[in-house]
């Protein structure tokens, strides 16, 4: 056959097909047009809702950590912010800020979030592996999560955490109202409202805590005559009557006939002193001496010291002997407890304002249940290093009573500012809690004088920071008294991302007392803060 052949017979084949039904198509296009507009409206409604609730739990986040920052000023003033920052966060594009004096009556426009239920607070406290709490069933519509425990007044400290709940009662919808949820009522059908609600719970994270302290033998030299020498005669009342408190805090002894107001003796031979001052008597044929009350030091040492040194001098007590320079001879001369182991009993500056100052910070850290723990750790040992006197702990009594039995020069009479920091940063490596904020805080009132020389022992304390940075361990210094090393503390405060408090004082403690523990109640009160939930 032919190839013409053969295209006929194909051509007249597909002349006889069927001819095809128009309009098909069409019909099924506009089945599926309807489809594909209910679900582009399901798509557009949808996730704006999920905007709006992204939007909302922002906002609620936002209002959680505000209040929660805030529960320090009281419970009124916390909500208040909560609620100051949550009308900050737009949901939906629209927030309470965008109205024109809106600030102006805040307490006003929360009482009326509140009753509506659109925005609700609670404060207590949050226990990661605590057990529900019958309370926290109160309202059966907003179950709480049981291991935030509401706060009752009557048995539970101060509130440490703040629980944020908010609602949007009404979602608006652009396409899919046809769609809603429906319910019967005695008027007819009515669509369902989408009501959005978000919850948050905002709380001090705990904190672990190395409070590393100077007990070197300077922290009593505002209580001692050299401070006349060193800041002139305008303190010389407050100095001598510091010593008279200290005369009466060791029980007001008497040694021969001693007076506490020294009194001039002329005589140059030690023992002849010591006979006019009633230390030294002839009793049944032979000479008896005065017991020393003390392990280290002795009359005839301390009879040397008022005739030689130089601070004496400068405040006119040269050759004058009484309790006065008697208390000031055991001050700096034999500070340590193994030498005159009453010293921890006496008011001695400035290391009685130290104490004082922590016996506050236990109280605010108290005040606020937060499962923060304190170690103690003291540069000041028989090595000339430093010592943990206790591992991290929440026992603050024990911590405040072993700082109260502390005196300046306890162990010894250096500074080594270096190893009371690596005793603080290897605390915290060993016993801090995984999810613990950890933190030094280091306090000083002199110069870096151990290990070795003056210039290493600064390096070596740097050195220390620089770890305790690599560890992102903030250390927060305190420079107490015109002596400090000021620079020192603000280098080691800027290396670890710490804060540097500067309490110069000028050689009287009463300049500086209330400072200091200022500075210390700050630092209790700076929580960091972390949203639980």
């Amino acid at each position: 056959m032919s190839p013409i052949g053969t295209i006929r017979v194909k051509i007249g084949t597909a002349r006889r097909l069927p001819r095809r039904r128009k309009g098909a198509v069409l019909v099924l296009a506009a089945f599926l047009m309807v489809g594909m507009m209910a679900f582009l409206a399901y798509s557009i409604d949808g996730g704006y809702i999920l905007t709006m609730k992204s939007e909302l739990k922002r906002a609620t986040d936002a209002a959680a950590l505000a209040g929660a920052g805030s529960l320090i000023d009281g419970v009124d003033a916390a909500e208040l912010q909560a609620f100051a920052f949550f009308s900050q966060n737009a949901v939906g594009s629209n927030a309470l800020s965008q109205q024109p004096g809106w600030e102006d009556d805040l307490s006003g426009k929360l009482a009326e979030f509140r009753d509506s239920g659109r925005f609700k607070l609670l404060v207590g406290s949050w226990d990661p592996e605590g057990q529900a709490d019958p309370r926290d069933m109160s309202d059966p519509t907003d179950p709480v999560d049981g291991r935030f425990h509401i706060f009752d007044p009557a048995t539970d400290s101060q509130p440490s955490a703040i629980r944020v709940r908010a609602t949007v009662p009404d979602v608006p919808t652009f396409f899919s109202s046809f769609f809603r949820r429906h319910r019967q009522t005695a008027n007819g059908t009515e669509a369902v409202p989408i009501e959005l609600a978000a919850t948050s719970i905002a709380r001090y994270q705990p904190r672990d805590i190395a409070l590393v302290l100077d007990f070197s033998a300077s922290m009593n030299d505002d209580s001692e005559l050299k401070r006349i020498y060193e800041y002139g005669q305008s303190v010389r009342d407050i100095v001598e009557a510091n010593l008279l408190q200290i005369y009466a805090e060791l029980g007001s002894p008497t040694y021969g006939n001693m007076t506490f107001e020294p009194q001039y003796v002329s005589y140059s031979d030690t023992d002849w002193v010591k006979w006019a001052l009633g230390l030294l008597r002839y009793e049944n044929g032979r000479w008896v001496e005065e017991p020393y009350p003390y392990p280290s030091g002795s009359w005839d040492n301390y009879i040397s010291y008022v005739k030689s040194s130089s601070y004496i001098y400068h405040a006119g007590y040269r050759r004058k002997y009484g309790y006065l320079t008697l208390i000031n001879y055991w001050l700096e001369q034999k500070p340590t407890h193994a030498q005159t182991p009453d010293l921890w009993k006496v008011s001695a500056q400035p290391v009685t304002a130290v104490k004082n100052a922590v016996d506050v910070f236990m109280d605010y850290i108290r005040e606020v249940d937060t499962d923060d723990k304190v170690g103690l750790v003291v540069y000041n040992s028989p090595s000339q290093n430093a010592l943990v006197e206790h591992h991290l702990t929440d026992d603050f009594d024990v911590i405040e009573a072993t700082v109260q039995q502390r005196q300046a020069g306890h162990y010894d009479n250096y500074t080594n500012i270096g190893a009371g920091i690596r005793e603080g940063r290897i605390e915290l490596d060993d016993n801090a809690r995984v999810g613990a904020f950890k933190m030094i805080v280091l306090m000083t009132d002199g110069n870096a004088n151990r290990p070795s020389s003056t210039s290493y022992a600064r390096s070596y304390a740097l050195q220390q920071a620089e770890l305790a940075a690599e560890q992102r361990y903030p250390i927060v210094t305190i420079s107490l008294g015109n002596a400090a090393d000021t620079d020192l503390m603000q280098q080691i405060a800027d290396l670890t991302g710490g804060v540097h408090f500067n309490i110069p004082g000028n050689g009287s403690v009463t300049d500086y007392r209330a400072a200091l523990m200022e500075v210390f109640r700050q630092i209790a009160d700076d929580r960091p803060l972390v949203l639980v939930k």
